[in-house]
């Protein structure tokens, strides 16, 4: 069944599609390779999500967050983010992680689906040469040897867990301050603007940040029906920019310059360029060091 759905799929893309328990294909979706920015979608049962797996009821409304990136040597690397749900992230042998990092091709298991990512073109096929159980362990990569070492960003081109959503106070945060996060909401009727501030670590910012109405799951969170329960998430990009990617909002994300235009999947935030949650205003002042004389 993969074979045949990527054979339509152009090198230009990746094939995202989701099976259930029999096998049988609940939802596909092509994804653009990334340019500039990374390619983005989100995965889950609602129906504004990229990807909407409608017919798995232990899929979470919005379940998980597929991010695309080229790295070092052009080699095209994907991070799949756990937003939060009740049911997780699983890998093939059952194993809970709250986010997988991979290079070029992903297999989980999302609610009781099972998620594939494949580079469309002969690079997408080659990946299903074999017998089947050699695909499939191709594709999810797991196998008691290899989940062994696997403990860190760098085991590339294995599958690494890495750290997903967490609340700003679940863990002691180390003194990698880098900066402070301010959520502005829009002029009250008072004339006021309301806002709230957050400082943000390193180790925040690799596993993920969530923004949203809900404070039980967001780091930072507001008030206003203009921002969604969980609306965005916010990562590193380098040491002078983060990225801001919208989770499947019903009012979007877009850069401060462009308010009325279309909702983007992904905005780069730095100091000097704020972007817009709905109405609500995301800007970041970085920590500065010190001045040693």
């Amino acid at each position: 069944m993969l074979r045949s759905m990527l054979g339509a799929v152009p090198s230009s893309q990746f094939l995202v599609a989701t099976f259930d328990a029999s096998g049988f294909p609940t939802a596909q979706m092509r994804l653009d390779r990334p340019f500039d920015l990374p390619s983005a979608m989100v995965i889950g049962r609602h129906q504004r999500c990229a990807l909407w797996i409608r017919s798995d009821r232990s899929v979470s409304l919005r379940h998980v967050l597929l991010t695309i990136w080229q790295g070092v040597e052009g080699i095209l690397r994907m991070r799949a983010y756990d937003l939060g749900g009740r049911g997780g992230i699983l890998l093939a042998d059952g194993q809970r992680v709250d986010g997988v990092l991979a290079e070029s091709h992903l297999g989980i298991v999302v609610g009781t689906s099972t998620l594939f990512v494949l580079p469309g073109g002969e690079a997408g096929m080659e990946r299903l040469e074999g017998a089947t159980d050699e695909v499939h362990r191709r594709l999810t990569r797991v196998s008691r040897d290899d989940l062994a070492i696997m403990d860190g960003l760098e085991c590339l081109p294995g599958l690494a867990h890495v750290g997903g959503y967490r609340s700003s106070d679940v863990i002691e945060r180390p003194n990698d301050f880098r900066g402070e996060l301010r959520l502005s909401a829009p002029r009250s009727t008072l004339g006021r603007i309301e806002s709230r501030t957050l400082e943000i670590d390193e180790g925040q910012l690799r596993q993920g940040l969530l923004i949203g109405r809900y404070s039980d799951r967001c780091s930072l969170a507001g008030s206003g029906r203009n921002l969604s329960r969980v609306h965005a998430l916010v990562c590193e990009e380098s040491p002078n920019t983060l990225l801001v990617y919208d989770l499947a909002s019903t009012n979007g994300v877009r850069p401060i310059d462009d308010p009325d235009g279309p909702s983007r999947a992904v905005v780069r935030l730095t100091p000097d360029a704020p972007c817009l949650l709905g109405h609500f205003e995301l800007s970041w002042t970085p920590f500065a060091a010190p001045t040693v004389h």
